[in-house]
């Protein structure tokens, strides 16, 4: 699992009262590759079929690539579902059965 996380400084200056990020902060290269595939996955979207069928006809190495990554990132955040999943069915067993109902 992923740990995505925005690193802030508590004693820096505000804005609008959001934190603001440190000057030193440098993303973890998971979080950039992360952020580069939404990008990419959002252009591809956003693509026609004629276009996507060009693509994988002039370079489908590099299609498939993309798909193997997306691929990837679905099992990763299905992943991640099913780990949120248990705790919260973990936390439904042991609380009082209004908040069970609630969680439901």
């Amino acid at each position: 699992m992923r740990e995505h996380r925005l690193t802030t400084s508590s004693t820096g200056p505000r804005a609008a009262g959001c934190r603001v990020r440190e000057l030193d902060y440098v993303p973890a290269p998971d979080l950039i590759e992360a952020a580069q595939l939404r990008r990419l996955a959002s252009t591809v979207l956003a693509k026609s079929p004629d276009d996507l069928a060009a693509l994988a006809e002039t370079n489908p190495l590099l299609v498939w690539e993309w798909i193997d990554a997306f691929r990837k990132e679905r099992l990763a955040a299905e992943a991640e579902a099913r780990y949120w999943s248990a705790a919260a069915a973990a936390l439904s067993t042991a609380t009082p059965e209004a908040v069970r109902t609630a969680a439901e």
